[in-house]
């Protein structure tokens, strides 16, 4: 281990990590609380009491490496690492909960103090421990103003009492060890505690192996100490406790050990000495709290995290001890020694630590199963399933020892992750949360390829074409915005004609500019800026190439240009436009508001809005009737009207019978919307003029966009409210059941296609071994044999039916298999066609365009 103060002012391994983690270890469970529980369960339970107690705190240390090695430590001990790593919501709540536990522990430490202090003194005043708590608190605030490297000198001084102390308890219960009495003390007595109460009692004693961990800005070399320091710690800890218990069950009873609080002193060669150990134990406990805290105050302040702290991120004028933080710490911890009892307080500020273990197993096992690129630990022996496990172990131990104190620390925590989730404006570092994000949505991605789009889950994947008009550009993603419904996603698309540096430099600043309109709107969509030689070109290429997986684009949006725009453009590149939408397979809409202020309506008068669909026919109806449900699912049209209105275009089509038909289809689909009844098409303005909203099909031709009744685009949305026109490009039903989708179909033909394929296969062997036995007839059989001639005509005649039953059923199979491509063109097929494939000049041709 290195020095424990290097030339530099900083702490080495041995004076910043072993030292203060190994005197909080040493603590009052070891001289006051470990005779007792070994007595209450004997030798054989205490020893897995010590194991499982020491194991949660080796997986705990191995995930503690595995990030300290992984990043640059700075201040802030276990709060600085799980925020890096989970991020400042999560590393806040935790970071509080943590200073606030430190705090009120050194109260508990120095209360302990006293009460030793005062049993050595002979004091019988009720108040004394508390006197003396105080005055020592008020001490080590003196020492903590100094700086780390005083205290930590004291450390040292602490450490050399606790030795001795030990060492004088193993000389003087040397002569009493008896292996017989060992034999005797390996089972439980009959009136013990149970085995859950007694690990309550002493897990408490390895808490403490974190302190030196919070002394991470102070040292010099954060991760290696870290990691060497905590390990040591255990390490020596765990032969000291279990030495002390094997030497108690071989040399007392285990009635006595469980009767006798004082047991290591009576066994002691030097008793007074043991009582010094206690005082010692606390004192060093006390010192690594009153050090510990208030660094992890002064990172929270310093990260801008919790806005109240930021007056305590101020140091010292060499810039490493926070003394402010120091002062609030003894703020805290004067006012929990004078609160009187402690025993509610106590069990949940132990929950506190266990949570923070919990948080680093989990922060460390999220970033490994995240498969961050950056997730390099130096730490050679560290293991995701480590971490895992040492997340289930913390939440297990905290269910066993108080399942009430633990559902409170939870619930604290996670109402302060919540408000910081809220309140952090601003993240001033790269934490490991993006990593984890895009290994769920590549985890998910695959499954979603992996499962067939049956249609009962259609989610609109929108790609809005904005134009550079900020209003229109405004109200168009707004309109888009209500068709996600809480479900979809919208990208903001713009087409910069052009190519070459000047136009791509253009579309880079673009889409900086197009992305904070984005971020600054708060709908949660995303730019996209897409440079081609001409505006179809920029949609067909943003069409086919947009998206990931099975998220791919199935609506384009556009905005409707006024008419003095269209003037000034050319005429033919808005219809060429929105004609490649549909040619692509995507629905495609476009978005009229007349400048109107859409979604801007009082919340009074919500339940008055309405929005009007016109139903022409059945697959554009039930496009339209789906969109403004969903819309209706968003907060600015929460609770409006759906008003259906069915207006056949085609002649064959009875309306009486499509009104019917739509209100029954709606009705099975659940939404809430209302058939009108029957219009005209050339009644279209007279019935939806009044809705706030309306939604209308739409007929893409070359020259002109037309309407309800064939009227152009044009001569209708001067008179009417925000309307979007849409042409459906695929199928898109109201609702699909479970059974209703041509999945259960698929499912029957490849099961009839796999039964055809091996009756063929069976078949094909028949005949191949009845020709092959007819071939060997005939080798065999000899000229002028007529019986061998029967027999081989027969083997022919049987060979010959074989073949043709085998042909019979391989064109079966193959007519089955073709109904199953029939229904999923995705599904494997061995009769490809040539024709779809580029040979390699054509290939190469085509990439240099």
């Amino acid at each position: 281990m290195s020095a424990a103060v290097a030339d530099d002012g900083k702490l080495g391994t041995f004076g910043g990590v072993f030292t203060p983690s190994l005197l909080t270890i040493l603590g009052l469970v070891l001289f006051l609380r470990l005779g007792f529980v070994t007595g209450s369960i004997g030798l054989g339970q205490m020893l897995l009491v010590l194991v499982l107690a020491t194991s949660v705190s080796v997986l705990t240390t191995i995930s503690l490496a595995a990030i300290a090695t992984n990043l640059r430590v700075g201040g802030g001990g276990v709060y600085f690492l799980i925020s890096r790593t989970l991020g400042p919501a999560a590393g806040g709540a935790i970071g509080l909960v943590l200073y606030l536990a430190m705090s009120v522990s050194v109260a508990f430490y120095c209360i302990g103090l006293g009460e030793a202090v005062a049993n050595v003194m002979g004091s019988t005043n009720p108040a004394m421990p508390r006197v003396i708590g105080a005055l020592t608190i008020l001490a080590l605030v003196g020492l903590a103003w100094l700086g780390a490297d005083v205290a930590t000198r004291l450390q040292y001084v602490v450490m050399g009492c606790l030795v001795v102390a030990i060492v004088a308890y193993f000389v003087g219960v040397t002569p009493h060890l008896s292996a017989t009495r060992l034999a005797d003390s390996f089972g439980a007595p009959m009136d013990g505690a149970s085995f859950w109460v007694t690990f309550a009692i002493f897990f408490p004693a390895i808490t403490g192996f974190t302190q030196g961990v919070a002394m991470s800005g102070d040292l010099r070399t954060p991760s290696r100490s870290i990691t060497v320091g905590t390990f040591a710690a255990i390490g020596v800890s765990t032969v000291v406790y279990l030495l002390v218990i094997v030497s108690f069950a071989a040399s007392v009873p285990l009635e006595q050990l469980r009767d006798d609080t004082t047991i290591m002193r009576s066994l002691s060669v030097v008793p007074a000495l043991v009582d010094v150990g206690v005082i010692a134990a606390t004192l060093s406990s006390a010192i690594a709290s009153i050090l510990g805290a208030p660094r992890t105050l002064q990172r929270l302040a310093a990260d801008h995290v919790i806005g109240p702290l930021q007056p305590f991120a101020v140091t010292s004028r060499n810039g490493d001890n926070p003394r402010r933080a120091v002062l609030l710490t003894a703020v805290i911890a004067l006012g929990t020694v004078a609160l009187g009892d402690l025993n509610v307080v106590a069990p949940i500020i132990s929950m506190f630590f266990l949570a923070s273990y919990g948080m680093i197993n989990y922060a460390t096992y999220s970033e490994a199963r995240a498969a961050s690129t950056s997730f390099r630990p130096r730490f050679r022996f560290f293991d995701w399933r480590a971490s895992f496990a040492g997340t289930v172990a913390c939440v297990g131990v905290i269910a066993a020892i108080d399942p009430i104190a633990g559902g409170a620390a939870a619930i604290a925590i996670f109402a302060l992750y919540r408000y910081l989730l809220r309140s952090v404006q601003e993240v001033r570092w790269a934490d490991s949360t993006r990593g984890f994000h895009a290994s769920k949505v590549r985890a998910h991605l695959g499954q979603m390829t992996r499962q067939r789009d049956a249609g009962r889950d259609w989610r609109p994947v929108t790609v809005a074409f904005v134009p550079r008009d900020p209003q229109r550009r405004a109200q168009l993603l707004a309109t888009s915005s209500w068709f996600e419904g809480g479900s979809g996603f919208t990208t903001a698309a713009r087409i910069i004609p052009g190519r070459g540096p000047i136009a791509r430099k253009h579309a880079a600043a673009v889409r900086l500019e197009l992305q904070r309109e984005l971020d600054a709107g708060g709908l949660g969509l995303y730019g996209r800026v897409v440079v081609a030689h001409d505006l179809e070109a920029g949609v067909s290429a943003m069409l086919q190439a947009h998206g990931i997986g099975a998220v791919e684009p199935n609506l384009a949006l556009y905005s409707w240009y006024d008419i003095d725009d269209r003037e000034r453009s050319n005429s033919g590149d808005y219809e060429a436009m929105v004609q490649t939408g549909v040619r692509f397979g995507c629905h495609v809409g476009i978005v009229h508001t007349r400048g109107a202020d859409i979604g801007s309506a009082p919340s009074s008068s919500r339940d008055a809005l309405r929005i009007a669909v016109w139903w022409s026919d059945e697959a554009n109806g039930q496009l339209l009737t789906l969109l403004a449900w969903m819309a209706t699912r968003t907060a600015v049209w929460a609770g409006a009207t759906i008003e259906v209105w069915i207006a056949p275009e085609a002649d064959t089509i009875d309306p009486l019978g499509a009104r019917a038909y739509a209100a029954e289809l709606i009705h099975e689909a659940r939404i809430p919307a209302t058939v009108m009844g029957v219009a005209a098409a050339g009644d279209f303005l007279e019935r939806v003029h009044t809705a706030h909203l309306v939604l209308a099909p739409l007929r893409v031709r070359s020259d002109a966009m037309l309407g309800p009744g064939g009227v152009p685009i044009d001569e209708l949305v001067p008179t009417l409210p925000p309307v979007v026109f849409v042409q459906h490009a695929i199928e898109t039903r109201l609702d699909v059941q479970p059974d209703d989708s041509d999945m259960t179909a698929l499912a029957e033909a490849r099961d009839r296609a796999q039964s055809a394929s091996e009756r063929a296969m069976l078949l094909d062997g028949e005949a191949s071994s009845l020709m092959v036995a007819a071939e060997l007839a005939r080798m065999s059989a000899e000229p002028g044999d007529v019986e061998a001639a029967e027999q081989v005509a027969a083997a022919a005649t049987a060979a010959s039916v074989a073949q043709r039953r085998y042909l019979d059923a391989r064109a079966r199979a193959d007519e089955a298999w073709r109904l199953v491509e029939d229904i999923d063109p995705t599904a494997p097929s061995s009769r490809l066609d040539s024709r779809l494939w580029l040979d390699t000049a054509h290939d190469q041709a085509g990439s240099d365009h």
